[in-house]
């Protein structure tokens, strides 16, 4: 009779545990729902402008599934192989729309449908070249800047001329060339002992004993800024440009000179001190 009730009490055991679930505890053959993986970044969103990023991201996968639980989780970046996700990935190299594509499979191998997210990555510097050239008009010298810049990811957005680290103008489009210019007149001073002079409207002649010549702007600095459209930016400097007069600064000294008679100061016998907006024979 033991023996009897023994089975029956097995039977009626495996019974309730066929109808009844067990918390904590999945059964594959009921698991036709596949998993769901979320995506997420660090830093969570663009650190530099217009959705561009300008430091590495670091990706992180999650995938659950709430009846037999999550198997693998795969991925792979811009239709490389797919690998298998273990841990977070970091994103080092630049790129527009770097793509991003994922999916679970649960153990009952129910595959999730493949997600993806894209993410835009520029961590370089613009290129630029700064130059120039001049022009003389009239008793001014009229000063070319020419900015080259490119940039090959996110592209130029624009390009700041600065002189003295004051701020002269913002030329705002793609490039490459930023093309700015400005008039200045080339202040020259001159002192020293002369002889013989001979002064007309066009001229000022005479044999310099001793003579100084100086420019009074040679302290000037010129120097641009490119940005690109993810806010990184680069810069180059040039000191101010120096016109190619035919009379350098200097001493002179027992030599005939010929001056322009544009002249502020004094011309004497034995004496000149004056300041010219040019030297130009």
């Amino acid at each position: 009779m033991k023996t009897k009730c023994l089975a029956v009490g097995i039977i009626l055991l495996f019974v309730l545990l066929a109808g009844t679930p067990i918390p904590g505890v999945s059964y594959s053959r009921d698991d036709t729902t596949p998993p769901v993986t979320t995506i997420s970044f660090n830093p969570p969103v663009s650190d530099g402008e217009n959705g561009w990023y300008v430091s590495p991201v670091t990706v992180t996968l999650n995938a659950t599934d709430n009846e037999s639980g999550v198997n693998i989780t795969k991925y792979r970046i811009d239709e490389a192989p797919w690998e298998t996700y273990t841990e977070p990935v970091l994103l080092t190299n630049d790129g527009n729309d770097t793509l991003l594509e994922y999916f679970s499979i649960d153990t009952a191998g129910n595959i999730e449908p493949v997600k993806n997210a894209t993410v835009d990555i520029d961590r370089t510097k613009p290129v630029i070249a700064l130059t120039y050239t001049w022009e003389k008009v009239g008793n001014n010298y009229l000063i070319i800047l020419n900015a080259t810049c490119s940039d090959a990811m996110s592209g130029m957005d624009r390009v700041e001329f600065y002189i003295n680290d004051v701020l002269r103008k913002t030329i705002i489009g793609p490039g490459p060339e930023y093309i700015w210019s400005y008039y200045y007149p080339p202040f020259v001073w001159v002192i020293g002992l002369i002889r013989n002079p001979e002064i007309t409207d066009e001229y000022v002649k005479f044999y310099a004993i001793i003579l100084l010549i100086s420019y009074t702007d040679s302290d000037d600095w010129i120097h641009s800024y490119a940005y690109d459209n993810a806010g990184n930016y680069n810069f180059d400097g040039i000191p101010k440009p120096l016109h190619p007069a035919p009379i350098e600064p200097g001493l002179y000294l027992f030599q005939n000179m010929t001056l322009p008679n544009n002249y502020t100061g004094h011309v004497g016998r034995f004496f000149i001190r004056a300041t010219f907006d040019n030297i130009w024979r």
